[in-house]
């Protein structure tokens, strides 16, 4: 369809719980599940130094992996049921000018299928474009600038129900098709913060947001010995509507692998 916003494989059947979890709480707030993990980055800091590949890019790729191994948590909630997508897309959030408090953002779309060269080189153009204000959101965030304060809630109330509930990319929303992604990536380690737990937005739909910490040095207990060893606290905000601590784990477990062994993602 040409305005079709994001393509679905279809409606999951829902178990009388899954019924009982949409029925039980609102688009977010109340349903966001938070969890930290220190996930150990030497070999990754290694890995990003001898290739020349931003550390970002690692993570930006551990995620899209995970994702595809754990499909079942790829999805949005519609009109109380549950709709698996049928892409993978990361969200990272991107601070274009902190003077002027200004916060956008850049997609990455199957890059778990991408080599991390190429996704490296497509990280590094995005980012210096965003910082620029020239990216997919700079025609919607002019609308918006010009809206007055009180119109804004409901413009993005709007844009929400017709892009997610109804599927519907409207070309007057200035939007790209699947804005936000599957799930959104923010690096506060970039501004100095050890560790966060980011909220979900309500009008992006998202299951899940990562936050990335500082990078810290901290004792670590491996093979029954003390070592000094650097670590990244990750941050998760997630859907407990659309997943529970079983699926979570699992993407957990996936994500901590990839992340501690970034030999998979080369």
């Amino acid at each position: 369809m040409m305005f079709q916003n994001i393509h679905y494989r279809g409606r999951i059947q829902l178990s009388p719980w899954r019924k009982i979890s949409l029925a039980s709480w609102k688009p977010t707030g109340d349903s966001s599940c938070y969890c930290f993990e220190e996930i150990e980055v030497d070999q990754l800091l290694y890995a990003a130094q001898k290739f020349n590949i931003n550390l970002n890019t690692f993570v930006i790729k551990a995620c899209s992996k995970s994702i595809n191994l754990h499909p079942e948590i790829n999805s949005t909630v519609r009109f109380h049921n549950i709709y698996r997508r049928d892409d993978i897309a990361v969200f990272f959030h991107v601070s274009s000018d902190v003077r002027r408090d200004d916060l956008s953002g850049i997609l990455f779309e199957e890059s778990q299928n991408m080599s991390i060269r190429k996704l490296n080189d497509e990280y590094l153009q995005k980012l210096n474009l965003a910082k620029l204000g020239k990216n997919q959101f700079s025609e919607s965030k002019k609308i918006i600038g010009f809206l007055p304060s009180f119109f804004t809630k409901m413009v993005l109330s709007l844009f929400s129900f017709f892009a997610y509930r109804l599927n519907i990319n409207l070309p007057i929303f200035k939007m790209p098709k699947n804005s936000f992604g599957s799930v959104m990536l923010t690096s506060v380690g970039s501004l100095g913060i050890q560790e966060a737990l980011c909220p979900i937005a309500p009008y992006t739909k998202v299951p899940m947001v990562i936050s990335i910490g500082r990078i810290c040095e901290i004792p670590w207990v491996e093979n029954g010995e003390i070592r000094i060893r650097k670590v990244i606290k990750f941050g998760f905000t997630f859907d407990h509507r659309i997943m529970d601590g079983r699926h979570f784990s699992a993407f957990l477990a996936t994500f901590k692998n990839l992340i501690q062994n970034p030999n998979s993602l080369l």
